[in-house]
């Protein structure tokens, strides 16, 4: 009989990306090839207080019942030692070097990471071993948080984007950003290029995972002819960008470094936003019904770039329907 294997990270963001695209328990459960009570049971044990899903959170759950006494809780001497480096002020990557040397004979060796997580551990708080870290943080960053903009892979430059792009010829090209508000989950918003038209949803996080899985269940909703293409910044959030091509075969461009002034789109979008967001909003305290009535009237806002028309008249006429909109 096989053995069970826990599920993986990896494994935990195809979910997050699969259910929020619309597919049953069942479905994803046939995807990873997992049965479907190892599904069901994930989402039932790790289930956020409004019934939504995230990745990062259950893995800090899966972490926490998985927690065992480390090596150092149980090797006196070689915690001993370790402390004491520490506020010598040694970095835990130093103390790991000068044991893997085998300087300390009588000592087992430790990885740079066991030192981390034993100077986080909730037991030893009391302590304040972060004190001794150079960057004296008392809380440790998750490790999305560190990524670099080099875990961004495959990206294509927006100097090669097609003149049909560039020129606003074409349908269906969108750029994509964050808008963020005081201590709240971040919005994507979402904006196509020729027409103005905006899309917003709400994320439950910033993470790659959870932006992606936001970005596809909006685009799983537009008509295959109006998705052509997505222009991204260097934000991390946005570096499962390649499913978006293996979804719905878009293409996906990103501005130079420090340049979000070149999707001006959707950063002038976000500008007419920040009359119903403002910076000090709480998002937590704003409905979902609410952010869609901001999206709705940002699009039924006549346009002069538009012969002022609206973004909503626009898009349907793209698509060779004709849509009147009165207010009186």
């Amino acid at each position: 009989m096989s053995c069970y294997e826990h599920l993986s990270s990896a494994e935990r963001e195809r979910i997050a990306i699969l259910l929020a695209a619309g597919h049953s328990k069942a479905g994803i459960a046939k995807t990873l090839g997992r049965s479907r009570s190892t599904i069901s049971r994930e989402l039932e044990r790790n289930a956020l207080p409004g019934g939504d899903y995230s990745p990062v959170v259950a893995d800090g759950a899966y972490i926490e019942r998985r927690r065992r006494d480390g090596v150092l809780e149980s090797d006196g001497r070689l915690r001993q030692f370790v402390i004491e480096r520490l506020s010598e002020g040694w970095s835990p990557e130093q103390i790991a070097g000068w044991l893997k040397n085998g300087a300390e004979p009588k000592l087992r060796v430790l990885a740079t990471e066991t030192i981390y997580a034993f100077v986080y551990r909730a037991s030893q708080k009391a302590q304040e071993l972060w004190r001794y870290l150079l960057r004296r943080r008392r809380t440790r960053r998750p490790m999305r948080a560190r990524l670099s903009r080099d875990t961004i892979k495959n990206r294509r430059s927006i100097h090669d984007r097609p003149a049909e792009v560039e020129d606003r010829r074409q349908v269906g090209h969108w750029e994509a950003d964050l808008v963020i508000c005081k201590r709240a989950r971040p919005v994507l918003v979402l904006h196509e290029r020729k027409t103005r038209v905006t899309l917003a949803t709400r994320l439950n996080g910033k993470t790659a995972a959870e932006t992606i899985a936001a970005m596809t269940a909006v685009f799983r909703r537009v008509a295959p002819g109006l998705r052509s293409s997505v222009t991204f910044d260097n934000d991390t959030a946005f570096a499962r960008h390649r499913l978006l091509d293996d979804l719905f075969g878009m293409s996906t461009w990103f501005c130079d470094a420090y340049a979000s002034w070149q999707k001006g789109g959707v950063e002038n979008a976000n500008g007419r936003l920040r009359r119903w967001l403002p910076r000090w909003l709480d998002l937590d305290t704003l409905s979902e019904a609410d952010l869609q009535d901001a999206i709705i009237s940002l699009n039924t806002t006549p346009r002069k770039c538009l012969g002022f028309l609206t973004p909503f008249q626009c898009l349907p006429q793209e698509l060779g329907k004709d849509v009147k909109i009165r207010f009186s």
